[in-house]
């Protein structure tokens, strides 16, 4: 392998790397390159000899010349994921799931399953062993071997993992076989173990010996019907355990002993209690609605504490002793000391909505945001002194340094996120952005500002280092508002965020940089032009998409700036030093002659073109003074891909001309081949007064191989108009119609077609020429 692969073609480099993708892992050159590297390198309607050569003159050990001219089109098919030939295809090796594709590719292919894991094999798939493979494969087996989780793609089972009983009922339901009935249910089960077992699969022990009741426990309503419990690689929850135990007066942890023999080993944590009642059970939900929970307790639920309040108010048990049998039962509730009595009213009090907006509980072990005491304490129409007492009560004992107060409008408006007074609030940090809007809407500076929330309790008001502005205006505030968030002035800011700002208040990119530094950003993107552009979206998106994602900052291709050139309407080059002035790095080095290079018309304008057009390769040489061979390496370094010139024994100046569609040597440039372009051959006749057959062998040699009749002269344009075809045989009805629209007589339409090679039906056309059709009347 070359000392540094990153020195080859993009075509070299995709050719060494084992995912044909040009990036690393590389093909070891000691190691020899599998036919199969080759077959996915080479394609469809490539040439897997070509591909081997050029690996040997690489370096690489590859397979023989026999070996590569013996693959068939099945081969190709069966390394192909789809099993159709084309990309995308099986990854090198065995990623665990190859017996899957050998048993859809043997099905698909119509051949065994042992002959197509012994061509894998040889191909350099190791495939598993062709005799644990059946004589045939089924059309109803595809379901059996193939996993479907929600809306995601289709995949194979894995080949050496048991298959569990959740798997046989998802395939007994895409087979409409759950009737509702468990003990049918497990019939059948045992009916699909049997089939995966003869395609080679290992079954679960526990699956094959599926009951009734197993079929019950694997449901999520514990009723035999779906949905059901998902994969075992997601944890089955404790409360899924204890109903079924309840329902079925059976002891928990032979429960969980049931459930890891049926092949779930991601269970609750034992041991669990010996027996739950009825009682127990309404212990576990919360949110009751008509007399069914809308959730039930996780056995690490980190919301533990308001999960007992709820059910200490809805039973009127102790939460001492609610704690105490939770415990019992399995759950991790900490050992901790609870008040005796807790109302409903206190359920706010421990509710964090105003903290995020959504359902949120506070945490008895972690610190209670400042944010949550102030808005609580307003809501409630109390001192934030009292919040703290009646917190403190319940438990929670790491509480903010508030004011003993009342908490006023205008406290509340400093306090919400976004100053409005509404939720959700800010908790126990203070981001920089926001002490800047709130300092823009006094008319104070952030100084003041800060020590405002600190006096509220915030002791983590970030600011940056260094001084602080006197004031702020509206349009400051703005500049670090980010949508969802506020830029953080000790991280650097990113370059994509100040172009963008730039953009949208119409300045240029440095005045907006100047404007953050005053503010205390100090980790700004320099220097930057002062003069905004139009374009400067359209250059640092994706695609050259405005709101698509940003471009990366080193290495811009080539690619990127032609496509943003024709976007913003202006020249490659100008992109190109933008790009640079903006602080981004190129994969390419710019020079003003590639605005030439890629123009359409070689006149450095818009539109740009990235295929390599013979002619406008040509035009391009022609306004440079260069050669076209010039051109041309300039074209694919900046493609990273070249394209090679024909050999034309050098070539003419009016060939622009004739690679030209309009013969004018101007774009658009010629790109048909073949009998259609027989009308293209006698319009440069015409245009260059050379004969047609000239026009054609030079068109060849150009590469637009074209079949021109001996006998065709300018003459026959008329005819061509009409048959476009010289290739094909005309039938007798073409014969009279082009007599008809072109005042011949069918004999001579018939005879013409003839000399110019058409096959023609032998008949006796008429020797008369058509009447002149009279002019219509006014």
């Amino acid at each position: 392998m070359p000392n540094d692969p990153a020195s080859l073609a993009h075509h070299d480099r995709r050719l060494i790397s084992r995912e044909l993708n040009s990036r690393a892992p590389w093909l070891d050159p000691e190691e020899p390159v599998t036919p199969g590297h080759v077959l996915r390198a080479a394609g469809r309607g490539g040439d897997p000899g070509a591909v081997g050569s050029r690996l040997a003159e690489l370096g690489y050990r590859v397979p023989s010349p026999e070996q590569l001219a013996s693959v068939t089109d099945d081969d190709l098919k069966m390394i192909s994921r789809d099993i159709d030939g084309v990309a995308p295809w099986i990854r090198p090796g065995n990623d665990g799931h190859l017996r899957g594709h050998v048993l859809e590719a043997a099905r698909r292919l119509n051949r065994t399953p042992a002959g197509i894991a012994a061509r894998l094999t040889e191909l350099g798939h190791p495939a598993p062993a062709p005799d644990s493979f059946p004589e045939r494969v089924l059309d109803e087996d595809r379901d059996l071997i193939t996993h479907r989780d929600g809306n995601g793609p289709e995949r194979w089972i894995p080949d050496d993992t048991p298959v569990t009983l959740g798997h046989v009922i998802a395939v007994l339901q895409r087979e409409g076989k759950l009737t509702g009935v468990p003990q049918q249910t497990a019939s059948e089960t045992a009916t699909v173990c049997e089939r995966l077992t003869r395609l080679g699969y290992r079954v679960h022990p526990g699956t094959a010996e599926a009951t009734a009741d197993d079929v019950v426990l694997v449901s999520l309503g514990l009723d035999g019907l779906p949905p059901w419990l998902p994969d075992p690689d997601v944890p089955v929850p404790l409360h899924h355990v204890l109903r079924f135990a309840q329902a079925h007066d059976r002891d928990p942890n032979e429960v969980l002993a049931r459930l890891g023999r049926l092949g779930y080993h991601r269970l609750p944590e034992g041991p669990l209690a010996g027996s739950v009642d009825h009682e127990e059970i309404g212990l576990l939900g919360y949110g009751w609605e008509r007399g069914k929970p809308t959730s039930w307790l996780a056995q690490d639920d980190p919301a533990w504490f308001p999960h007992l309040l709820a059910a200490g108010a809805r039973t009127g048990r102790a939460l001492a002793e609610i704690a105490d049998r939770l415990r019992a039962l399995g759950y991790l509730i900490p050992e901790q000391e609870f008040p005796a009595e807790v109302p409903e009213s206190d359920f706010p009090l421990v509710g964090g909505r105003a903290l995020t907006g959504a359902e949120y509980w506070l945490s008895r072990t972690d610190p209670v945001p400042a944010g949550h005491v102030l808005y609580t304490a307003h809501a409630r129409g109390v001192s934030a002194a009292s919040v703290l007492a009646r917190l403190a009560e319940l438990g929670y004992t790491r509480l903010p340094d508030v004011p003993d107060r009342h908490v006023t409008e205008d406290d509340l408006r400093l306090i919400s996120r976004d100053g409005d007074g509404g939720t959700p609030v800010l908790g126990d940090t203070v981001p920089y952005g926001r002490v800047l809007r709130a300092a823009a809407d006094s008319g104070t500076g952030p100084r003041e500002i800060a020590d405002r929330y600190r006096e509220l309790g915030y002791n983590d008001v970030v600011l940056p280092d260094g001084p602080l502005p006197g004031s702020v205006t509206e349009r400051d505030a703005g500049l670090v508002d980010t949508g969802t968030g506020w830029l953080a002035p000790h991280e650097p800011v990113p370059l994509p965020y100040v172009v963008r700002r730039a953009h949208a208040e119409g300045t240029g990119p440095a005045d907006v940089a100047r404007r953050l530094r005053a503010l205390g950003f100090h980790k700004v993107p320099a220097p930057l032009p002062d003069t905004p552009h139009p374009g400067d979206l359209i250059m640092i998106s994706q695609n050259a998409e405005p709101g698509k994602p940003h471009i990366p900052l080193t290495g811009v291709p080539a690619h990127h700036v032609l496509r943003a050139a024709n976007a913003a309407e202006v020249s490659l080059h100008d992109v190109a030093v933008r790009l640079v002035a903006l602080g981004y790095t190129l994969g390419f080095t710019p020079h003003p002659d590639d605005a030439v290079i890629l123009s359409e018309n070689a006149d450095g304008r818009a539109p740009w073109l990235w295929w390599p057009y013979l002619g406008r390769v040509l035009l391009a040489a022609k306004v440079l003074g260069r050669t076209p061979e010039e051109i041309n390496d300039r074209i694919g370094e900046l493609r990273g891909h070249k394209s090679d010139l024909p050999d034309a024994g050098g070539f003419e100046e009016e060939d622009i001309l004739l690679l030209s569609k309009e013969l004018d040597a101007r774009a658009p440039w010629l790109s048909e081949r073949g009998a259609s372009l027989l009308q293209h051959v006698l319009r440069a006749a015409r245009v260059t007064g050379r004969s047609p057959r000239e026009i054609g062998e030079r068109l060849t040699l150009l590469g637009h191989e074209v079949r021109v009749p001996p006998a065709l002269d300018v003459r026959d344009g008329d005819l061509l108009e009409l048959i476009p075809r010289f290739d094909r045989p005309v039938g007798a009805a073409d014969v009279l119609d082009v007599a008809s629209r072109t005042g011949r007589s069918p004999a001579e339409v018939a005879a013409r077609l003839r000399e110019l090679d058409v096959e023609v039906p032998d008949l006796d056309y008429p020797v008369l020429r058509p009447a002149p059709t009279p002019p219509r009347l006014p």
